[in-house]
């Protein structure tokens, strides 16, 4: 039979380890530009515990997941985030959003090697993140 105290022990190391889930990043490059400021930018930002960004023609399309005690100010982080990577690239579309569904995706079009229709992917989620807000 296990004991309670054994079983509170084991909650607490699970509550624990849950909490320690690592910072992911990812950056596809499909085009010519630097990506070296956009991961400076994002890895630098401390508020940030995760990101997705791709670059594809003229398009910059970045998900991002802010730490918990920052969820209050997600909106804000990601307009701040998105006016600093317009900044540093002025030639591209820039889009950021911190909706979980936008980071999803992104993440899925990275992982995705098809170029087919992946243009209208992305304007089909810069489309659906803008009708939400």
């Amino acid at each position: 039979m296990v004991d309670i105290r054994q079983l509170l022990i084991l909650i607490c190391v699970l509550l624990l380890l849950s909490g320690c889930i690592p910072n992911e990043y990812k950056f596809e490059n499909r085009t010519g530009e630097d990506a070296t400021k956009a991961e400076e930018l994002l890895k630098g930002d401390d508020r940030l515990k995760g990101a997705a960004a791709l670059f594809y023609e003229d398009h910059l399309l970045v998900g991002i997941r802010v730490k918990t005690f920052s969820r209050f100010n997600k909106r804000d982080i990601a307009k701040e985030v998105e006016k600093k990577l317009k900044k540093a690239y002025p030639e591209l579309t820039v889009f950021v959003s911190a909706d979980s569904k936008i980071l999803t995706e992104t993440n899925k079009l990275i992982l995705k090697n098809d170029e087919k229709g992946l243009k209208k992917k992305i304007d089909h989620l810069i489309k659906l993140a803008k009708e939400e807000t």
